[in-house]
């Protein structure tokens, strides 16, 4: 019976290995299509909010000196891979992070939470298109609750959880 134990729990050791190394070789393949998208071309424009103009005009109208007058980031590129095999509908994840290093998200917005590294992370607000293997132009355009703080901004561009594309800008 000492035999048979030992038996059965080689099997299960070389049927887990196995099933591990597929696990491992499935999600490379997965990794290497992923990598050959990218965002190209990726621009930042930032906008004023027309009612945060109309308010400078006001005395009354108290400024806060670490917000800037800017609500509103348009954020255009275009989606392209290497690879024509990774097409079908893809969700596009936009994570901004101010300047303290707090991600700018609002559900209220589009903002949610999406998987990476293993662990719940903010997003900003996310696209989903059909994507034709070759080249898709998304535009996010996002308008901030909030004044966006004076410092450097990142923003970070995500598909499938893997990350295409990063950018960054500065309010003075």
């Amino acid at each position: 019976m000492n035999d048979f134990k030992k038996i059965i729990f080689l099997l299960s050791a070389v049927l887990y290995g196995l099933t591990s190394y597929a696990q491992t070789e499935l999600h490379q393949a997965s990794s290497e299509a992923h990598h050959a998208i990218r965002a190209e071309k990726l621009k930042v424009v930032l906008v004023k909010d027309i009612e945060a103009i109309s308010d400078s005009v006001h005395t009354g109208h108290q400024h806060d000196p670490h917000k800037s007058s800017y609500k509103i980031v348009h954020v255009n590129f275009h989606l392209v891979s290497s690879d024509p095999s990774v097409k079908g509908n893809k969700t596009v994840i936009m994570r901004l992070i101010d300047p303290h290093g707090v991600d700018i998200y609002d559900p209220a917005s589009g903002g949610g939470l999406f998987m990476l590294n293993g662990k719940e992370t903010p997003y900003t607000y996310k696209y989903s298109g059909v994507f034709n293997g070759q080249s898709m132009e998304v535009d996010f355009l996002y308008n901030h609750p909030k004044h966006y703080k004076h410092g450097l901004h990142i923003i970070e561009l995500y598909v499938d959880g893997y990350k295409i594309g990063e950018e960054h800008f500065v309010i003075k």
